[in-house]
């Protein structure tokens, strides 16, 4: 194991506080510490692990990229660090075949072209809508639009529900004890929608 060097420590954590938008005095606040304690970090000094767990949450990063400059998961040595869900939307895709992929890329475009057809018709971000006013705007869609974004839609439900069912088998088998064991199903699969989509 390499030793840590203080002088890079402290310099991540200093531009950490600055991708924040945050003055020393500011970032003590957060931390429940003093404007010296983080001039003191920020040259070296190593914060107790209560501060740089408080600073890995604060800069969404890990206490493992503060250290080493590198997150443990993948190796990145950005300082955000990817969310859970992130790693296991990546999981569950790849488990995917490349038709599959395809049928995915393919309903994920009707879904973007809808919402900026939505857009450009309403000058308005889609969740503002109303039920109403969504349903007035999707109606004046061409048949076979309408047509596509639904076979989309369906598309996107079956993913959502896959990632979420794989969620509570997790949960599940966590409060059984098991939660160590592999997942053995939960890779998205698309039945029925490949003859909808098209």
């Amino acid at each position: 194991m390499e030793p840590l060097d203080k002088a890079v420590i402290g310099n991540r954590i200093k531009a950490l506080r600055k991708t924040k938008g945050l003055r020393q005095w500011q970032m003590a606040e957060k931390l429940g510490a003093t404007q010296p304690a983080i001039h003191k970090y920020e040259n070296g000094i190593l914060p107790e692990v209560k501060r740089l767990l408080e600073l890995a949450r604060i800069g969404s990063t890990s206490i493992e990229w503060i250290l080493t400059g590198r997150h443990w998961e993948n190796g990145s040595t950005q300082m955000e660090r990817l969310k859970a869900e992130v790693y296991e939307l990546a999981y569950q895709f790849n488990a995917l075949t490349p038709e599959e992929r395809k049928i995915l890329a393919d309903g994920l475009e009707v879904i973007n072209g809808a919402i900026a057809a939505l857009r450009q018709r309403t000058g308005q971000e889609p969740r503002e809508l109303s039920d109403i006013e969504l349903a007035r705007e999707l109606k004046a869609f061409e048949k076979n639009g309408r047509v596509a974004l639904v076979a989309a839609l369906a598309l996107y439900d079956a993913v959502v529900t896959t990632l979420a069912s794989s969620k509570v088998r997790e949960l599940h088998r966590f409060g059984q004890g098991t939660a160590d064991q592999p997942l053995s199903e939960g890779a998205v699969r698309l039945p029925g929608l490949q003859k909808n989509a098209s």
